[in-house]
């Protein structure tokens, strides 16, 4: 199925033998994303084999709620550029209708998602982002008038297993067929977008030797469409990557089809490995996998959670995302439930201190001796630590005060530690509840009496250290959750653990520091934070209407653009009457002045990491 004088391309995907009864799929959809060494192999190895099931079916599930809107901006895209200009004049009496927004609207009727109506706003500006690149490509002659297709595929050569090779894209081809380009979209900043060689390859082969195909269901192979005069083999090929935010495009790959066909062939199949699947990594992502039921990559912990109701559909969440809840429920609701873009809005003093104290612990405890007040001179040294993470002595000055109270609380301070682990991912499935929860251990290691310690560090603002520590299991979600693990029979190992560990919680403020212990088999101990950690679930898992927070953190959130309830968007409009008269008066813009005045409330530096 592609052109004569194109190289056929044959990929020899690896066997995948999924490690439970399913049936036998009879074709293999090979996307760019498969090619990525990241993530769960089984995922990955399933997905790309769309006809193969479990014999074992997931029980019912309501459709999630969307949290992909770059593929509502490729829907409504497609519809303005191949449905027919309408007439202009419209009856009199009769409203007329913007195109794009009823490009969007009929988008989100026809996706088979749940989506909110907080997505519209960021989807119309997609939308209106990418028909801006597109008029200024076509401005300049860089890109003529062109036929937009919303599938083309390309399949290797049909003496081998039959693989289908296919590019999440907007496919343009010219008038006379000479010129294909495909079109990524991501948010903003396409010049810095990350696109492996063989993933730009075999976008572009997929253009330049695809057939456009039939609109079909996922799981069936594609066909060419009958209604569609294949269009004349392609002279040339690009592949160009569209920032819609920004209004920013960059081309990835420029060359003749046969240089596409012959770069994938050389260039795609060390990237294969993970079709053969044979190794599970549990995340969050784990919530959205058709075959998680059948999966023994989660952990399964009923009860975990402590929450006593059971969600319908399966969720995930992150201490992360519970301290994100409690500040502004909103926030998260846009950012990750609808995944909708994100400004970044620059990193605060805190942030940046924390995570540099973390990357200083990491390096130290890789090299498995205890930190000394050696490694922290007085005088930034290019010899050391921080110089090998690229401090400047400006940050070496910041960080050392806080460093310098994990001297005498190493883990390696006791010779009996071994095993040490620094960012141990866990991933459990508290079953009871529907709900899968993903935290990180900054520390892990087994001490002198074969227990496990979990240890969380955080670096506190000059306040100094609280004198409650009940409440800092409420505070820290993280502890509270690495407590219920350890006490509920999770070990690091994967081996069964005789006794419950201990969660040590290390508090490095500038001017002291402490480590706090949390015996994971005192019952008491169990108790509050599950308490703690349940009311924080509970008033997330039900939440449906992610009101905004009573103080919320307008001044660091990088989603407050497309919030409509926020103090930031209801300023926007009317400055002089909504805002004291001295922010006028000092010129502030509307964001400033609410920063300014939500700043006394937002100046916590206890960060969850």
């Amino acid at each position: 199925m592609t052109g004569d004088a194109t190289p056929a391309v044959h990929l020899d995907v690896p066997a995948w033998t999924p490690p439970y009864p399913a049936s036998t799929p009879t074709f293999v959809r090979l996307s760019p994303t498969h090619l990525r060494d990241r993530g769960c192999a089984e995922q990955v190895a399933r997905k790309a084999r769309p006809d193969m099931w479990p014999d074992e079916r997931a029980p019912w599930e309501p459709t999630p709620i969307g949290d992909f809107p770059l593929g509502l901006v490729r829907d409504a895209v497609l519809t303005l550029l191949t449905t027919p200009t309408p007439d202009p004049l419209v009856p009199q009496g009769v409203p007329a209708v913007d195109p794009v927004t009823a490009a969007v609207d009929g988008a989100i009727d026809e996706s088979w998602q749940e989506w909110s109506p907080d997505s519209r706003g960021a989807v119309i500006a997609g939308v209106l982002g990418y028909l801006e690149v597109l008029d200024s490509l076509r401005a300049a002659g860089d890109l003529p008038e062109t036929l937009v297709f919303p599938h083309l595929v390309a399949v290797q050569d049909p003496d081998a297993d039959r693989v289908e090779m296919w590019a999440w894209a907007i496919h343009h081809i010219n008038v006379d067929g000479s010129l294909r380009e495909a079109h990524l979209l991501r948010w903003r900043n396409a010049g810095t977008v990350p696109l492996a060689d063989a993933e730009a390859a075999l976008i572009a082969h997929v253009a330049g030797s695809g057939v456009i195909s039939e609109h079909n269901r996922w799981f069936k192979p594609f066909a060419p469409d009958p209604s569609i005069t294949p269009p004349p083999a392609a002279e040339r090929v690009r592949v160009r990557i569209i920032g819609l935010l920004d209004a920013s495009e960059d081309v990835r790959f420029d060359g003749t089809p046969d240089d596409a066909a012959l770069r994938t062939q050389s260039e795609v199949p060390s990237h294969l490995g993970m079709l053969a699947g044979g190794s599970t990594r549990p995340s969050g992502g784990c919530s959205g996998c058709n075959v998680r039921h059948v999966c023994a990559g989660p952990l399964r912990m009923p009860g975990l959670l402590g929450v006593t109701g059971y969600s319908p559909r399966t969720r995930a969440v992150s201490p992360s995302d519970l301290w994100t809840h409690r500040a502004c429920p909103r926030q998260l609701h846009l950012a990750r439930d609808l995944g909708l873009p994100r400004t970044p809005m620059g990193d605060s003093a805190a942030l940046v201190r924390g995570t540099q104290v973390h990357a200083w612990l990491a390096a130290a405890h890789a090299r498995s001796v205890a930190c000394t007040s050696a490694d922290l001179p007085e005088e930034f040294a290019d010899d050391s630590i921080a110089a090998g993470l690229g401090w400047s002595p400006e940050q070496y000055a910041t960080n050392r005060p806080y460093l310098m109270h994990h001297l005498g609380q190493c883990p390696f301070e006791d010779p009996w530690a071994r095993d040490l682990t620094t960012e141990l991912a866990v991933s459990a499935w508290d079953t009871d509840a529907n709900v899968i929860l993903s935290t990180r251990p900054d520390t892990a290691w087994r001490g002198g009496d074969a227990r496990w310690v979990l240890r969380e560090t955080k670096t506190l603002s000059p306040r100094g250290l609280p004198e409650d520590r009940t409440v800092l299991l409420d505070r820290y979600p993280q502890v509270a959750a690495a407590i219920c693990l350890l006490a509920d029979g999770f070990s690091p190992d994967g081996e069964p653990a005789e006794t419950p560990g201990t969660v040590q919680l290390e508090l490095l403020g500038p001017d002291e520091g402490a480590v706090l212990e949390y015996d994971a088999s005192d019952p008491i101990v169990v108790l509050v934070a599950r308490t703690a950690l349940a009311d924080r679930v509970d008033v997330w898992l039900f939440d449906d209407v992610h009101p905004i927070g009573a103080n919320p953190p307008c001044r660091t959130c990088e989603v407050y653009q497309w919030c409509e309830v926020s103090p930031v968007s209801a300023l926007e409009d009317s400055v002089a009457e909504l805002i004291p008269a001295v922010a006028v008066a000092h010129g502030w813009s509307a964001p400033d002045a609410v920063m300014r005045e939500i700043e006394r409330a937002d100046d916590d530096e206890e960060i969850p990491f």
